[in-house]
């Protein structure tokens, strides 16, 4: 899984809200058809307008920075992505790119 942490980007304007930026209605288009597809298991804006947050389930980073980088917001450069591989030890639901439980290296984690 990968988290990806959109800031502001150079063209965000200063102001305006997250859903007043421009771009805003097509970053939220393009990034529903991944929701559709289950590639995007979260996603939102943060509520102190400083930003928003996405978990993608994919299974590589190439494929996870295919998605950012086509993003319409991020190519207008309203918002700059931060993309973080990562692995939810504490999750409900079933990942598809990895088993549950299992970190992308293989290895499982063992709680106290």
């Amino acid at each position: 899984m990968f988290v990806v942490i959109y800031t502001h980007g150079p063209a965000w304007q200063t102001g305006k809200t997250v859903s007043e930026q421009p771009f805003y209605r097509e970053h939220g288009r393009y990034m529903k058809q991944f929701f559709m597809a289950r590639k995007l298991l979260l996603g939102g804006p943060f509520l102190d307008n400083q930003g928003g947050l996405g978990i993608l389930d994919v299974t590589s980073e190439a494929q996870a920075r295919e998605i950012v980088a086509h993003d319409p917001a991020v190519l207008e450069r309203v918002f700059e992505p931060h993309l973080h591989l990562w692995h939810a030890y504490f999750n409900q639901y079933q990942a598809q790119s990895a088993p549950s439980g299992e970190c992308p290296s293989g290895e499982r984690e063992v709680l106290p």
